[in-house]
């Protein structure tokens, strides 16, 4: 009898259906071979069964050909001893997260953008998780950085590292220190020097009183401006009135640590209390109490000397610790100049916003730039002054280290007032041992 092509293959086709069949996880579950626990070595109609409409088999051959299995669902199991597999667990339900650069978060974790804290949440309302961020601005910001150099102020900017993932309301804190002034410091007379003399184009300390400067201090992340800036100043002018004599670098953990009635530590200081405490107590030199930038037990005695503190003096005839006179204020610009070039660098305070945070190098002026509503008042170290192309200038050390600005220092406008720098400025007289004292 004689088939067409497509009869031929319609019969091909289904007999493969047929030998396939019996692999499929929806057959019936048996049992088969279970039945009579016979196994057979051949081919044999004994060892087979009916399974839906054809047979599984529960011999050898049936296991023989890859990809033609017709064996019995439980041939494994009953003639091979091989365990029917473990059920695949259920599917878990899909859970809902949020993803942030090809990572994906539950509801409920957190991550940092930029200086912000985001949490993964489920809105009220329903719909997708979605990320809540706080909306905090941060220190470094990207209108500073890209503006500053196209407005030819004077001035560059960076982008440092060191403020990276900061919060610009931290940053006023922990970076700056000065609280604002009280009504009676604010109302402090001035010194009028009005001395009519020649001054010169351009003073450094740094240069006049070579190695009698101290170097630029970090504060670190602790708003202890008002402590380094009058330390700093303080050790200066111990050396020049002593002529090198009483060249100390002193410490500002002192007033950190031991000047704590109406001081807040890392989150602020006033400047006239710790002048009072530097004029009544006095400090210690680093080596003696290291700076730690955060508060710590002070380990002296309040009416203590460097004996009892056991601190080792510079000179064999100083006992006392080292003690100011009282403060001064002042106000005039040639009175600022005439004070550092007689006495030494002063200490001035100014007004910070956010993009000083970021000045590189240049004469300093407020670009408006960035955030203008945050601001905080810092205590700096003037040292000198000078001229650029007959733009007038203040030198000043800061204390966030060497790695910021001109090598830790910035020069800011000068006779402008510019954010608030010449409004008050301190000078103070350091207690010099007699017998060092400068002729």
């Amino acid at each position: 009898m004689a088939y067409s092509f497509d009869r031929m293959i319609l019969l091909v086709s289904g007999a493969v259906g047929l030998v396939l069949a019996y692999s499929g996880p929806d057959l019936p579950p048996g049992p088969y071979c279970g039945i009579t626990g016979q196994c057979c070595r051949d081919r044999q109609d004994g060892c087979s069964h009916r399974i839906l409409d054809s047979k599984c088999y529960c011999d050898e051959f049936c296991n023989r050909t890859a990809g033609h299995d017709d064996c019995c669902p439980d041939y494994p199991k009953v003639c091979l001893g091989i365990p029917d597999p473990e059920p695949s667990p259920p599917p878990l339900p899909a859970t809902r997260v949020c993803s942030y650069r090809g990572d994906f978060y539950q509801v409920g974790e957190k991550i940092t953008k930029d200086c912000n804290t985001c949490e993964c949440v489920h809105p009220a309302g329903g719909g997708d998780e979605r990320w809540e961020c706080e909306q905090d601005p941060c220190l470094m910001n990207e209108d500073v950085l890209e503006n500053v150099g196209r407005s030819r102020l004077g001035w560059r900017a960076a982008n440092y590292s060191q403020f990276q993932g900061k919060k610009l309301k931290d940053g006023l804190i922990y970076k700056l220190g000065t609280l604002p002034l009280s009504r009676e410091t604010a109302r402090l007379g001035p010194i009028n020097i009005d001395k009519d003399i020649q001054y010169p184009r351009e003073f450094d300390a740094r240069q006049h009183w070579r190695n009698y400067i101290s170097p630029v201090l970090d504060q670190g992340w602790c708003g202890s401006d008002w402590a380094v800036s009058l330390a700093t100043i303080v050790s200066d002018r111990f050396a020049i009135q002593s002529n090198g004599a009483e060249k100390v670098q002193l410490s500002p953990q002192t007033l950190l640590s031991c000047n704590l009635r109406q001081q807040q530590g890392c989150r602020g200081g006033n400047i006239d209390t710790a002048w009072m405490f530097a004029k009544n107590h006095g400090l210690v030199d680093e080596d003696c109490f290291p700076y730690t930038a955060k508060i710590t037990k002070c380990p002296f005695k309040k009416r203590g000397n460097l004996l009892t503190d056991r601190c080792v003096p510079v000179v064999p005839q100083r006992t006392s610790r080292y003690k100011v006179g009282p403060p001064g204020r002042l106000i005039k610009e040639h009175d600022v100049m005439f004070d550092i070039m007689q006495s030494g660098p002063v200490q001035a305070i100014m007004t910070v916003y956010q993009d000083f945070f970021h000045y590189r190098d240049g004469i300093y002026r407020r670009s408006r730039f960035g955030n203008n509503e945050l601001k905080g008042l810092h205590s700096v170290r003037v040292v000198g002054w000078g001229e650029e192309n007959g733009d007038k200038y203040w030198i000043v050390a800061n204390s966030w280290g060497t790695q910021w600005g001109e090598d830790g220092y910035f020069r800011i406008a000068r006779g402008e007032n510019e954010s608030g720098i010449e409004s008050f400025v301190v000078t103070v007289l350091s207690d010099v041992t007699e017998a060092y004292l400068r002729k």
